[in-house]
């Protein structure tokens, strides 16, 4: 089966599983189970008919209201059935000559779910965590057997090792700064990342802590998204120039040059700004931002890429 073959598949899948994982977001929080009571409206109780339980079809049919009492309806619904169908559509292309699709669909979906989690409650529950590494980690097992690729999985291991005692050691310093359950979670991506290898394993550690930092300077003040983006630009257009200055040599990856640059100007202008605002107490401090995002984020592009 080629890769858009396996792309169609899995994007297929994503639409039930995305049906899912929107009755695990809203249960999981509110420590009800998952299995009962079938899924019902909110407003007036009563069970959804399967004819109104369709993924996003039903929900735009519906114009996003229930049948018999016309409370609205989130658009949570249908954005996290599409986003998963999506989702899963690119890891099947990326990586549908691979058993190891099997496992990083898996970890999509956990990703999926603790992500909307944590952006509404700033909580990665342990209901979500634990049972994706029961399930992720002995798939990665099954996919070095399949593929002979044992070096990997024993990267793997000593890269989830890795990963916790990074993160653990940022929770000990400063435990203020993120919740123990980035610290779990970092336990699963480390080792899914260094199943892929040990630069993509250093994305995965890097990655998130400059989402983060870019996420959190835009939250606290938004204007700063302006210079950033000023300074991506320049840096993108003038990558080459400035890394062949750097180096003395004309850079190997024109593209990887001007991502590599782009970031450092959009990162420096961005700060430059935001200390400025901060010193004329523009700036919102204080706040609480969920890292999950970030974490998951970070680790799947790096794996991806």
């Amino acid at each position: 089966m080629n890769s858009t073959a396996v792309a169609l598949v899995c994007a297929l899948l994503g639409l039930p599983v995305g049906s899912f994982l929107n009755v695990v977001i809203w249960r999981i929080p509110r420590k009800e189970s998952v299995v009962r009571p079938p899924s019902h409206c909110p407003g007036c109780d009563q069970p959804i008919a399967p004819i109104d339980n369709i993924p996003v079809v039903s929900w735009l049919l519906l114009r996003g209201k229930c049948r018999r009492c016309a409370t609205r309806i989130s658009y949570r619904y249908p954005l996290i059935e599409a986003s998963t169908a999506g989702a899963f559509a690119l890891v099947g292309a990326r990586f549908g000559e691979s058993i190891v699709v099997i496992p990083l669909l898996v970890l999509t979906a956990a990703l999926i779910a603790l992500c909307a989690i944590d952006i509404e409650h700033l909580l990665l529950p342990n209901r979500i965590v634990y049972p994706t590494g029961f399930m992720v980690l002995p798939l990665f097992a099954l996919s070095a057997a399949v593929d002979n690729q044992w070096n990997s999985l024993g990267r793997a291991a000593l890269g989830g090792v890795i990963a916790f005692s990074v993160f653990y050691a940022i929770w000990f310093a400063a435990p203020k700064a993120m919740g123990f359950g980035d610290v779990r979670l970092s336990l699963i991506l480390g080792f899914g990342a260094a199943y892929f290898g040990w630069s993509t394993l250093g994305y995965a550690l890097f990655l998130p802590f400059l989402l983060g930092s870019v996420g959190g300077i835009a939250i606290a003040a938004p204007i700063v998204l302006v210079p950033m983006t000023f300074g991506g630009v320049l840096g993108y257009l003038n990558g080459v120039a400035v890394m062949r200055s750097y180096q003395g040599v004309e850079p190997t990856n024109a593209t990887q040059a001007r991502l590599a640059v782009a970031t450092v100007f959009a990162v420096m202008l961005g700060s430059l700004v935001y200390l400025l605002l901060a010193a004329a107490k523009r700036v919102e401090r204080g706040r609480h931002i969920p890292f999950g995002p970030y974490l998951a984020a970070g680790a799947m592009t790096a794996i991806f890429l």
